[in-house]
């Protein structure tokens, strides 16, 4: 029986290119994981379009509502309404702000259900309402939409703050009105109060 013809770099040949097939097959996955972890693209661009349309919609309402309250009020000082007309009309301003806020929370659950992030409207809503709020985050998204939580709490933070300034703006008006109607006879002052705070708010 002949000698077989041994090459001594056969195995180290081998290994090499077993070595070289396995990393070229967890290449792409492992880059690809790195990329996704440092730059979660589509959560970002979820989170982001949504984002533009919550505020957006608030910038709307906003600018409604107050318009609304200024016409009021100069409707009501203008007529010398009552002092319970007054306050009704502060109480329903404060009530349509919390509405637009309510309707904030809706896009954001109409985007996760219908983006397929969060199965039941319910679950949508209360997950939506506690980041809205910077309560927390109620559930576990998957891992992939990990960013979509902190981009409704920055919404909210965003939308919150805006409508705190405009609230110091209705007490402002409304201390204006019913210094009005409390003294009839003077309300040229009262009217110069409400005209400043249109002029810097609207």
């Amino acid at each position: 029986m002949a000698d077989a013809a041994v090459d001594p770099e056969f195995p180290l040949r081998k290994i090499a290119s077993a070595t070289s097939s396995d990393l070229s097959g967890l290449r792409p996955a492992l880059v690809e994981n790195v990329l996704t972890q440092a730059l979660p693209l589509p959560d970002i661009m979820f989170g982001g379009s949504v984002l533009v349309l919550v505020i957006m919609t608030h910038a709307f309402g906003i600018r409604f509502i107050t318009r609304t309250f200024a016409e009021r009020s100069s409707a009501l000082l203008q007529e010398h309404g009552s002092m319970w007309r007054v306050d009704l009309l502060f109480m329903a301003m404060v009530m349509v702000l919390l509405a637009l806020h309510l309707a904030e929370v809706m896009v954001w659950s109409a985007a996760l259900v219908f983006g397929d992030i969060v199965d039941t409207w319910s679950s949508a809503a209360y997950f939506a309402a506690n980041c809205y709020t910077a309560l927390g985050e109620p559930l576990s998204l998957p891992r992939s939409w990990r960013i979509v939580a902190p981009v409704i709490g920055m919404s909210g933070i965003f939308a919150f703050a805006w409508t705190a300034s405009v609230l110091v703006n209705f007490v402002a008006r409304y201390d204006a009105l019913r210094a009005g109607v409390l003294a009839p006879a003077c309300p040229v002052r009262a009217r110069a109060t409400l005209d400043g705070n249109i002029d810097d708010h609207t």
